[in-house]
């Protein structure tokens, strides 16, 4: 069973994570507004990231920026080869 950790954090410091941590080939779900976006990490540059869906109702690649979206960020999990962190978007005020 992987380690969970929960952590808050400001939706900058979530985009600092995501370009410092998230590595090809590992899992994220995004919570970005009211849409939820699970899948495999294809590659990552710069805080962009693409994805590989493959869910019941969206399968496909897509490129997410997250950078340009971080002010509508609830949440991201990011499971890798051995934990799962699970990052809370806070107000940034």
């Amino acid at each position: 069973m992987k380690k969970t950790e929960n952590i808050s954090a400001s939706c900058d410091e979530i985009c600092q994570y995501i370009n410092n941590e998230v590595k090809n080939g590992d899992t994220v779900r995004l919570s970005i507004g009211r849409v939820y976006i699970p899948g495999k990490v294809v590659t990552i540059n710069d805080g962009i990231l693409q994805i590989k869906i493959d869910s019941e109702m969206i399968k496909g690649l897509t490129t997410i920026e997250v950078e340009k979206l971080k002010e509508h960020l609830i949440e991201v999990e990011h499971e890798c080869e051995d934990s799962i962190c699970v990052l809370e978007a806070t107000d940034d005020d």
